[in-house]
């Protein structure tokens, strides 16, 4: 039975990037409510513009960092490898607008977390589907997370100011059982 390590090896590096991908996903719009927020209305407005943008500006990172193991000066390696795992990061902050959109779209009442969540959720089982998921609409789906945080400019205090506040409801109480 050696194919079983393999095997075994395979789910739980799936299992892996599932939880990392909701993590980030629900952590950002945990943290940062409005710029998610923002990053989705980008999502539902620009979806286009958004991927084409982090393709020409989240490409050549990643193709840099690709290369990186060719660059001879360690410091200079460095810096490049740093500056692309930073893009991950963000495009990952930014694709949580994706999550956060398809969980609109999934359940329209619930908290914008629980959204992310369901939302998350789909897009993390269509991200880490063998082959097609794995090679092709990850890599176009954090290339679109990038292009989104770059459109929504979530730094900026005039950005912040075109999304509405999220509604601070007070819980209702649940009625104790007998």
């Amino acid at each position: 039975m050696p194919y079983t390590g393999i095997v075994l090896t395979f789910i739980g590096i799936h299992a892996a990037a599932f939880l990392i991908l909701l993590a980030h996903w629900v952590a950002t719009t945990g943290m940062y409510p409005q710029a998610a927020r923002a990053f989705a209305d980008v999502y539902e407005r620009r979806p286009i513009r958004a991927t084409l943008l982090g393709i020409f500006t989240y490409g050549p990172l990643i193709l840099l960092l690709l290369s990186s193991g060719k660059i001879g000066n360690a410091g200079v390696r460095l810096v490049v490898v740093m500056a692309a795992l930073a893009a991950v990061l963000l495009a990952l902050i930014g694709s949580a607008g994706l999550a956060l959109r398809i969980g609109r779209n999934l359940c329209a009442e619930a908290d914008p977390w629980r959204q992310s969540l369901r939302g998350g959720v789909m897009l993390a089982l269509v991200l880490i589907t063998p082959l097609l998921g794995s090679f092709f609409l990850l890599h176009v789906a954090l290339a679109s997370g990038f292009g989104t945080l770059l459109l929504a400019r979530p730094w900026k205090a005039k950005a912040q100011a075109n999304v509405p506040p999220l509604s601070a409801e007070t819980p209702t109480p649940v009625p104790a059982l007998p």
